[in-house]
């Protein structure tokens, strides 16, 4: 019999505990019941050694991209499957794995079998793996405001935004190595052919409303940019400042200048409703 755990954060503004219980009665109710369920808050994430002992089989996870990242990259080499649900803000891991399905499909098929355990595409470098993507530059400033917008902090907001609007105006650029152009920001996104990655553009006050209202909407992927080659290994740089400002897995952080990422496949296992990753 499979052994499953269910991973939760009853302090995520998008929580839905209606749902969390439908889970686990679907769960039961195919003879799979779930033996645990972890609440982010009151409990920390599980790495491979707690999951092994306790013989884990799989982990559904029910929260954001960033503390899915967090939990692949602590279960990186356990035989286990960890089944992505959307249940944060953006959930371009869930979207690349599952399409539009909605949380509750995605569990039948993992019940029933017919979700197809895949590896998937990481983006890794100095104390990072990205499993969904990163922003490289000032513009990740946005990810506050987006945060500030879903919480409704309008006190936060009138912060976040001036600040965000100055670190996108900011003089400085981020570059590739071996490639002239300069951008505002790029995001990079792990694909199948290597590191995808796309020159954000900031050049002008539409440039600038497009953006902000991409990020404050929940998907700063739609704002102005243009692609650039796909790589297997890269090298950022940042004119301005001595570190970059990222945005991994839509958690803040600082990155060496210059930085080195480069593309892998997990060893960990993902089923997937898509029987793929799919970015595009």
């Amino acid at each position: 019999m499979r052994t499953d755990w269910l991973i939760i954060n009853p302090r995520s503004g998008s929580y839905d505990a209606a749902l969390v219980e439908t889970i686990g009665t679907h769960a039961a109710q195919a003879g799979k019941p779930l033996a645990r369920v972890i609440a982010l808050g009151d409990e920390d994430l599980p790495d491979r050694a707690a999951v092994e002992a306790a013989g884990v089989d799989r982990i559904m996870i029910l929260t954001g991209d960033g503390t899915v990242s967090a939990l692949a990259t602590a279960l990186e080499g356990w035989d286990g499957e960890l089944l992505v649900l959307p249940g944060g803000t953006m959930n371009l891991l869930a979207h690349a794995l599952h399409g539009d399905a909605e949380a509750l499909p995605i569990v039948h098929a993992a019940l029933a079998g017919t979700a197809k355990g895949v590896t998937i595409p990481v983006i890794v470098g100095p104390d990072i793996r990205a499993y969904a993507g990163i922003v490289a530059g000032p513009t990740s400033a946005w990810g506050e405001v987006r945060e500030d917008m879903r919480n409704l902090d309008l006190a936060a907001l009138a912060q976040s935004v001036p600040n965000a609007l100055g670190a996108t105006l900011a003089e400085g650029g981020m570059t590739i190595e071996g490639q002239a152009a300069h951008y505002t920001a790029i995001y990079l996104e792990p694909a199948s052919e290597g590191i995808r990655a796309y020159g954000i553009l900031a050049e002008h006050a539409g440039h600038l409303l497009a953006h902000g209202w991409a990020w404050v909407t929940g998907d700063f992927r739609e704002g102005p940019s243009e692609p650039l080659p796909v790589a297997g290994a890269l090298v950022l740089r940042n004119e301005g400042d001595a570190a970059i400002d990222l945005l991994v897995d839509g958690e803040k952080r600082p990155g060496t200048n210059p930085l080195s990422l480069r593309h892998e496949q997990s060893a960990l296992r993902f089923p997937s409703l898509l029987g793929r990753v799919d970015w595009s």
